[in-house]
Order: structure tokens, then C-alpha cells, then sequence
């Protein structure tokens, strides 16, 4: 069996996506007014489904009784909050999450934050400590099914159905399903608006200047990072970094791309350790070529995981040629904002450059579910855990959420919110997402999807790179089967699978050119050896068994 690889053209990519967001609303139905104050709840947008406005669908604030409970909520600390801005546990939107859902229903709304960096591992701690906020959330499946596994994490189904008519209508019976385990609602996955999951840019004022084409293939993507690296000396004498942003996750693009497609089938795509995957080791191998000839950051080992800011840096100061970041991530992040304003003749061109033998550009693409959102066992609170998520699905609080204050951040056109260009702007929403946690990506409407698309795409000055970064992120997109038997053994060594991920990576990447392959054979062998091995067992048989 061949992997079927997807070209997406402009209109496929539209279609693609209306399909994976009709996908998670299958039941029927991750960023007020301009003379209101900050915290006055919002209008409902013009479009907004009319059956989703009305008092049939809004459970009943109770009658405030007795001392307020306290309902604690996870939120990702980014390390990214802007000079001046006020932290990340007291602005405008907790301000507006106390005030219009908090306060009316007698709950105190307390935020617990949680490196985003170390957000496994941290929440691992609280956990098993009997600590984890009520909300708490990961992206990590292997985590929760450990959690499962432990009898840690509450039951939500039934509170769902009682106090959640909103989200059930948000997220839909299909892609709530993706938050079922041992067939009970666990979880409660965040919707993704967007399945696109990288993308490349490049910039394109370097390449104007030393007369540069985009380039179009790996070979000449290759070419182009030597050229920035002997003709672009960067700024205050500090050398330039011609390919930024290396880590394990954001290498799949180029990775997938040196992968032998003809020889891997589905049951290998679920199941195979990526470091066996035919092709793989030339993926590394040019990688390790990018490091020996300084194309790539020297720092990265240091940076991986732990740092995102430093890139964001080197960016705005001039150093950075190209780099693969999350998908849109240089606007929503708001860091092509800032390059634009260090440097006003500064600006970054999408490309799709890691081609395959058969000249594609496979990358991976999500599924329709984002993180998992969880409520630990040991809450007592629950029941309010299910009305904050419920209440954060209604459209109003949705708009809010994700663009601030009518007038001030953001302007409504034709049913959708066009953000606003201004200070409050880049002190309000610079990570939105996190307090939105219901979905990945901007969303209007629970009835017209191509607004929600548009959405996305809405603030004016990058509306083209917005829409172009997606239809690149899609092009050729691979998404892996879905097997729902848990893998035991994945729970097991997930962890320490995944930091061997990094350190097989750092070590080969920078390992001498003469000692690659016996640095690659050695380290991939000992990745077998702690779990490896065991894990890509487990899945074949539980592939084999779903699929017979």
C-alpha cells in the first residue's frame, strides 16, 4: 500500500479545509462594541448563527450563594509578553473571563502558568502531586493516556451533556470523539480551524538584493543559504544565520521530503520509528552538511525547545535568511510586525522548497483535533470546569477571546474581525490563543466555514502572506491513520522516547562530517533499545488488528 500524497492548488486547500472543520461539526455545530469599556462583553458578530443566540442554549446563571469557588485554569507562559504590557494573569482578557463569566457565576477564575516549554513534564509533577489546575491541557496523547491509564483524569461525558449545549455545538460529536479513551470523554480537544502545520519563508529583500530567485527545490534552497551566508554579513559585525528555527518538530517538512515514499505503506507511516524511515537518515545527513558549512544556527542545541525568543530576535535584528516556524506563526506572533518596523524594507516571501524524487513537497498536516483539555480527577470542580468551557464556546465570548475589544483592537466587516494596527493591539493579543483554548485558530461561525478561513486571514497588512502561508502548509499534506487502541507501551516510554528524539538529533546534526553515519547507526540503535523497539511492535500489531 502507497502513501496517497495530496497536491493542494488554491482551491483544493479551500476545499480541504472546509472539509476538516465540517468534519468536527458533524452533530449539527488554539489571538462589543467600539464605545464600550474593555470588559463589557462583545457583540455578536452579524454572522453569527442565529439558533446559537438565543437563551435555549445558554444554561442559567446561578444565583451567586455563599463564598466563591475558585476554578483554576493552566495557562502556557511563552516568555513573550510584550515591554509594558501587563502579565499574562491579570489583563484584558482575564479581566473580561472574571467579569462576564466568573462573577455571574460566584467562581473566582484563577490562572496557574505553566512553561510552555516544560508543559509535560511540569504538569506530570502537578499531577501526581494532587495539583494540576481544575483545567489542564496538552498536546501530548501518550500523557493523557498514561493519565487515563492511572484513573487520573474525570469522567466529562456526562457533565458535557448536561451543562455543555454551547460546546457540544462548537466542537461537534466528531471531533469530540477524538477526546474519547477506554469510551469515556476524558478529554475535550480543542477544534483546529487550520490543519496546516509549517511552512517555509524566506527573505525576500536578500534574495532581491544579491539578484536571487525564490528558490524552488532543495538543491536551490540549499544554494541560496551559501550565498546569504558569504554576501550578507549581518548587522553590528554579527554573522548572519542563513536557515534559523531548528528543532525536531519544525524539521519534518525537509525531512518528509527525503523520505522514499514508494517504499513506506500506512501501516509503516503509524507505526515505523521515524529514524527507520527509508530516506531518513539522508534527511539528517544534509542537515548535518547545513551545520559543518555554519547554514544553520550553531546555537540550536541550546535554543531547541527551551528559547523561541532568541529567534524571534535574530530575526527582527537582521540575521536570519529563512527559517520553517508554525504555519502563519511570523503573524500571528506578531514578529513580522516587528521586523517590519526595525526594518521597513524588510520582507519574507513563502516558499515550498523540500522536494521529493517525484518532485512534491510532502509535509505533515494535522487532524482535526488540537490539544487535549482535561479536568484532573482530584478537582473538586468540575461541573465549573464544563460551564467555563461551554461558556467560552458561545460566539460572543469566541470574538472576544480571540480579537479584544470592538473599536479599539479590531474592526467587523462583513461578519468577520479585522485587526486593528496599533499598540493595544500587540499588548492584547499577541498570544490570545491561550486563553481561547477551545480552538486552534481564529473562528467565527458555526454555520458558513469559508469565514472561518477568512478569519485567519484577516488583519489587512498580511492578508495575502496569511493565505499564501496556508495554501503552502497544506500543498502535498500527509496526515498519519488514526488507530484508537492505546499503545501501552507508548504511554510507558513516550517520555524518554521523546527526549531521545532531541538528543539524537543535536548529536547527529553536529556530529563531524567523516563520524555521521556511525553517530546515526549507534543512536538510533540505542532509541531501539530503551523503547523503540517495543513501541513500533505494539503499533503494528494494533494497526494490523484495526485494519485486518
Amino acid at each position: 500500500m502507497k502513501i496517497a500524497i495530496r497536491k493542494t492548488g488554491m482551491i483544493m486547500f479551500t476545499l480541504l479545509l472546509f472539509a476538516s472543520v465540517l468534519a468536527g461539526c458533524s452533530s449539527g455545530n488554539n489571538s462589543d462594541n467600539g464605545t464600550a469599556p474593555a470588559n463589557t462583553p462583545a457583540n455578536t458578530p452579524t454572522e453569527a448563527p442565529a439558533d446559537n443566540q438565543g437563551d435555549e442554549n445558554k444554561p442559567a446563571a446561578e444565583e451567586p450563594k455563599g463564598d466563591p469557588i475558585t476554578l483554576r485554569v493552566e495557562l502556557f507562559d511563552r516568555n513573550n509578553t510584550p515591554a509594558g504590557a501587563p502579565p499574562i494573569t491579570d489583563n484584558f482578557m482575564t479581566q473580561f473571563i472574571q467579569k462576564n463569566f466568573g462573577d455571574p457565576n460566584n467562581i473566582k477564575v484563577e490562572f496557574v502558568t505553566v512553561p510552555r516549554s516544560q508543559e509535560v513534564d511540569k504538569l506530570n509533577v502537578l499531577m501526581a502531586a494532587n495539583q494540576a489546575p481544575d483545567i489542564a491541557y496538552t498536546y501530548d496523547q501518550p500523557t493523557v493516556q498514561k493519565y487515563v491509564k492511572d484513573g487520573g483524569l474525570t469522567d466529562l461525558g456526562p457533565l458535557i451533556e448536561q451543562f455543555g449545549p454551547n460546546l457540544k455545538k462548537t466542537m461537534g460529536d466528531e471531533l469530540l470523539s477524538y477526546g474519547i479513551f477506554d469510551g469515556k470523554q476524558y478529554t475535550v480537544p480543542a477544534k483546529r480551524v487550520l490543519t496546516a502545520q509549517m511552512t517555509t519563508f524566506i527573505r525576500e529583500d536578500w534574495l532581491k538584493e544579491l539578484n536571487l530567485p525564490l528558490p524552488e527545490t532543495t538543491e536551490q534552497f540549499y544554494e541560496t543559504l551559501k550565498a546569504f551566508k558569504e554576501k550578507k554579513p549581518g548587522k553590528s559585525g554579527d554573522n548572519v544565520i542563513p536557515y534559523g528555527y531548528i528543532d525536531y518538530f519544525h524539521m519534518h517538512a525537509l525531512q518528509y521530503s527525503f523520505w522514499e515514499w514508494d517504499k513506506i505503506s500506512q501501516e509503516d507511516l503509524y507505526a515505523n520509528a521515524e529514524w527507520l524511515m527509508p530516506g531518513n537518515k539522508e534527511a539528517y545527513r544534509f542537515l548535518n552538511k547545513l551545520y559543518n558549512e555554519g547554514l544553520i544556527d550553531p546555537d540550536f542545541p541550546l535554543q531547541m525547545n527551551k528559547d523561541t525568543q532568541q529567534f524571534q530576535k535574530d530575526l527582527i535584528n537582521g540575521r536570519v535568511g529563512a527559517a520553517t516556524p508554525n504555519t502563519n506563526e511570523p503573524v500571528y506572533m506578531g514578529y513580522y510586525t516587528e521586523l517590519k518596523k526595525a526594518d521597513p524594507n524588510a520582507s519574507l516571501a513563502l516558499i515550498d522548497p523540500f522536494t521529493d524524487a517525484n518532485g512534491k513537497h510532502p509535509k505533515p498536516v494535522y487532524s482535526p483535533n488540537g490539544m487535549y483539555i482535561l479536568v484532573p480527577k482530584a478537582s473538586k470542580n468540575a461541573e465549573a470546569a464544563v460551564k467555563y468551557l461551554d461558556w467560552m464556546s458561545q460566539p460572543e465570548n469566541i470574538i472576544t477571546l480571540q480579537n479584544g475589544t470592538e473599536g479599539e483592537t479590531y474592526k467587523m466587516e462583513n461578519g468577520l474581525p479585522y485587526t486593528l494596527d496599533n499598540d493595544l493591539v500587540n499588548q492584547t493579543l499577541y498570544n490570545y490563543f491561550d486563553y481561547c483554548i477551545i480552538l486552534n485558530g481564529k473562528y467565527v461561525s458555526n454555520t458558513d466555514e469559508k469565514l472561518n478561513i477568512e478569519a485567519n486571514a484577516s488583519d489587512p497588512a498580511f492578508k495575502d502572506f496569511t493565505v499564501e502561508s496556508i495554501e503552502k502548509g497544506m500543498s502535498d499534506g500527509i496526515v498519519k491513520p488514526r488507530v484508537l487502541t492505546p499503545i501501552e507501551s507508548e504511554i510507558k516510554y513516550a517520555t524518554t522516547l521523546d527526549a531521545k528524539n532531541d538528543e539524537i538529533m543535536v548529536k547527529v546534526v553536529t556530529a563531524k562530517t567523516a563520524d555521521f553515519d556511525k553517530v546515526y547507526d549507534k543512536e538510533v540503535q540505542d532509541y531501539m533499545k530503551i523503547g523503540g523497539q517495543e513501541v513500533m511492535d505494539e503499533k503494528r500489531k494494533a494497526f494490523k488488528s484495526e485494519n485486518p
